[in-house]
């Protein structure tokens, strides 16, 4: 009986171990599913952000505006177009170098000032994209930590079915066992009675 009872138990611990080895096969794979799909997941959506980046880039160049110069630099070009209407060439090119002097200044500094307009919009537009990219990274993060704990749980389950499989095999063995001591004690009495009553019977 002992030989048996050990090999039942035995039987019980390698299928848990077969069981656990299955368990962790399985949600192996299913972490790893679900970081290659986090990981595309991250990529297409910094792809599409890169795309999306080089459209904004291209509308806001073809919104950009001429520049719209001052009205000293426009009666300066007035004063130009009268002076060589009326043949006067001499103040005409003086007044012209005045004009074009002053149209470099303020083409230069509308340049900058719509530069750094278009800077501020495109960082505005990034600072977007990041927190999209962020609440994703959030959300991935959050499942990431549900999986980890339905993984528990199905291992404190696995585990849990283990002990109460082996905890009714031992009260079976144990049942068993008292079973099997109790039928020898009767055996023996019996074998002592059977013995008794042939010695009496002897000395009759």
């Amino acid at each position: 009986m002992k030989a048996q009872q050990i090999k039942e138990r035995l039987g019980v611990e390698e299928a848990h171990m077969l069981e656990f080895q299955q368990f962790n096969l399985l949600w192996d794979k299913k972490s790893k599913d679900y970081e290659e799909q986090c990981d595309n997941n991250i990529k297409a959506m910094k792809d599409r952000h890169l795309e999306e980046l080089k459209e904004f880039q291209t509308k806001l160049l073809e919104k950009q505006q001429k520049p719209k110069f001052s009205t000293v630099l426009l009666n300066y070009r007035k004063i130009e177009e009268r002076l060589a209407r009326s043949k006067n060439y001499g103040e005409a090119h003086k007044v012209k170098a005045k004009a074009d002097r002053l149209e470099a200044t303020e083409t230069e500094q509308w340049n900058q000032k719509k530069q750094k307009e278009m800077f501020q919009q495109e960082s505005q537009f990034k600072a977007t994209k990041r927190q999209e990219l962020s609440a994703l990274q959030k959300r991935i993060n959050t499942g990431r930590e549900a999986f980890k704990k339905q993984r528990q749980l199905a291992l404190e389950r696995l585990v849990q079915r283990y002990q109460n499989v082996k905890n009714e095999l031992d009260a079976s063995q144990n049942l068993e066992r008292i079973n099997a001591e109790k039928q020898g004690r009767t055996s023996l009495l019996l074998s002592d009675s059977v013995r008794r009553k042939g010695s009496i019977m002897a000395n009759l």
